[in-house]
């Protein structure tokens, strides 16, 4: 018989194996003790060839997003090992009229991730740039500019139960994530010379943690949002399809905070014209969703190596959701829906 599970032990990423502590759990796991990682099929540490191997493997991010019924907002650092990124957009809504700013930078020196998805640090710096994004186990603090462009002080409010999920990818990798959506948030984003307040009762926020080790050729679709419901309740929701589904999936809703899992989801949409509407649907029946997208933001990367076809249309979302016992309507809610391939 096993000794006792420590606390320590229950937050670790990699458990006492070596290996990655597969699952979903109720709270943010709060030690990524990557050293302690071993590699599939191999005894002991990692060596000194496959550390370094694994910290250009490794890929992590943080994406947050918010829609009101004026503006779609979306803004993300990643850092891939061998470079890092910095993209931002805003999208208004009643005039159609897209506003994007994009940073790439060789190597992993413009970006830092510190502590965890419930409590830590992310800085982006480069020239006159500089984003950080500050969680705390209530709220997350985005704050900075972007080549004088764009300024962003908005806050996060962290009412919904967190959705954390750690899968395992092929037969060596693995990815977490930590998803929340459907937030109140607050604060004022400021472009060319406007300045907007955003309030919370009528914006809705999205957040998606990553940190893994994926395949080196991945796919996935993913979609999230938030908005009201027709008797006017809080809902927010993640999708997706390609990732995160072998043993445990990422996909779920939210009712005023509370979570709802839901089984693997199907995305079916033209990938000759993904802005045209899009239907994602459950397995299980309890999405039932239809997309409308407004507008996309799309990057492509080819060089050497590196492959990345990246589509992120955003726009209306209508439909039902069902927790098993009440019908939801969706009356006035938007997001994000997203096509990624990449080879990296």
């Amino acid at each position: 018989m096993g000794g006792k599970v420590t606390e320590e032990q229950e937050e670790a990423l990699i458990g006492e194996d070596g290996r990655p502590r597969f699952g979903l759990y109720p709270r943010p796991l709060t030690r990524y003790n990557l050293k302690d990682f071993r590699p599939y099929g191999k005894k002991g540490p990692p060596s000194s060839a496959r550390r370094f191997w694994m910290k250009y493997r490794l890929k992590q991010w943080q994406f947050l997003g918010l829609v009101n019924q004026d503006l779609i907002f979306g803004l993300a650092v990643v850092r891939l090992g061998y470079l890092c990124n910095l993209f931002a957009y805003l999208f208004e809504r009643p005039n159609r009229q897209l506003f994007r700013w994009d940073l790439i930078s060789p190597g992993g020196k413009a970006a830092s991730f510190q502590g965890t998805s419930e409590k830590g640090e992310i800085l982006f710096r480069k020239g006159e740039t500089q984003i950080l994004i500050r969680s705390r186990p209530s709220t997350i603090h985005l704050t900075g500019s972007i080549q004088k462009g764009l300024r962003v002080d908005l806050t996060f409010h962290r009412e919904a139960e967190p959705l954390i999920c750690l899968t395992r990818i092929g037969l060596k990798g693995f990815n977490y994530t930590h998803k929340e959506a459907g937030l109140p948030v607050h604060g004022t984003i400021a472009y060319q010379d406007l300045s907007l307040n955003i309030e919370a009762a009528s914006a809705f926020g999205v957040l998606d943690y990553t940190l893994g080790l994926p395949g080196r050729e991945t796919f996935w679709n993913w979609a999230a949002g938030g908005g009201r419901d027709k008797q006017g309740n809080r809902i927010g929701f993640n999708l997706v399809q390609g990732i995160n589904e072998t043993g445990f999936t990422e996909n779920a809703f939210w009712v005023n905070g509370r979570l709802v899992k839901t089984d693997v989801a199907d995305f079916r949409y033209d990938d000759l014209e993904p802005l045209k509407p899009w239907r994602i649907a459950s397995n299980d029946g309890r999405v039932r969703l239809c997309f409308f997208p407004e507008g996309a933001r799309s990057a492509d990367i080819q060089g050497g190596l590196i492959i990345s076809r990246f589509r992120q249309p955003f726009g209306r979302f209508e439909g039902t959701l069902t927790d098993g016992a009440t019908l939801i309507e969706l009356d006035k809610a938007a997001g994000f829906t997203e096509e990624h391939f990449a080879k990296w």
